[in-house]
């Protein structure tokens, strides 16, 4: 967390070429680090978003590791309540399976990045894909996405619009709760092989809210693999999940450096 805090601090705030970071004026914390306290979860009211658990059978190992793990967060201070959002797979999943919007928008925001830069090898995704240079389990996606003529489409806007039902939804569900963010599986099956397409994903609850979200280590599977669990907040919160993340971290400690990584030097 406190590495997420440092980026933060470098990345965050207002840049002239994109017009959605103007709203982050007057929203910047003076520094991310603030936040780094231990005591960040005390009289925090956490709101296990049961929505977002088993959708299948396969998800049920995922699904008891998250669970023990929001609630370690009692001990720290936080009270923990279970949440619904009553229709949530319904407004979050498409025709794409929840990836139309990012589909779309992939093809022309990446061809208006290269177009900006003369100097790179590619000028477009569709030269992207006729160098043959990326990695086959991504080919099904960025063939998708090149298949797009246009983002002047009545498909398209009916998924912009129902992104603010789904932000709605998510703020009513907080308020009635009473609760200061929502915990779920960041991912609901455990990691696959590299390669392999990943099942479960739960992280565009926030992509498709524009919701700030964090995910910090929240434990490990019978064979190992790490496990995250995520804090999605209201607009401008993020020193807020910083603090709930941060404090969780150093209580538990369930980050483990991969065995493949050596240690760093001095």
């Amino acid at each position: 967390m406190t590495d997420v805090a440092i980026v933060l601090d470098t990345i965050a705030g207002y840049d002239p070429t994109d017009p959605q970071t103007a709203a982050s004026f007057g929203n910047i914390p003076k520094s991310y680090t603030q936040s780094l306290q231990l005591t960040g979860l005390r009289n925090a009211r956490i709101g296990l978003l049961t929505s977002l658990f088993e959708w299948d059978p396969a998800d049920a190992e995922i699904a008891a590791i998250v669970r023990a793990a929001i609630n370690e967060m009692k001990p720290q201070g936080a009270e923990v309540v279970e949440v619904t959002i009553p229709g949530l797979k319904e407004l979050l999943l498409d025709r794409l399976n929840g990836f139309l919007v990012l589909s779309q928008d992939f093809k022309f925001d990446l061809n208006a990045y290269l177009a900006a830069r003369p100097g790179a090898p590619v000028h477009s995704l569709d030269d992207v894909l006729a160098s043959g240079k990326f990695h086959p389990a991504v080919e099904p996606r960025l063939r998708t996405s090149q298949g797009f003529e246009s983002r002047d489409t009545k498909e398209y806007l009916e998924q912009i619009v129902k992104r603010n039902t789904t932000r709605e939804a998510i703020l009513k569900a907080m308020a009635d709760n009473r609760v200061d963010a929502l915990a779920y599986p960041t991912i609901r099956r455990k990691a696959n092989l590299i390669g392999e397409v990943q099942m479960g994903t739960n992280c565009y609850l926030a992509s498709k809210s524009g919701l700030p979200a964090i995910t910090v280590p929240g434990g490990f599977t019978s064979d190992g693999l790490p496990v995250g669990v995520e804090l999605l907040g209201r607009a401008w919160s993020e020193p807020q999940l910083i603090k709930f993340a941060y404090a969780y971290e150093q209580a538990t400690h369930h980050r483990r450096p991969p065995a493949s990584t050596p240690a760093l030097g001095q």
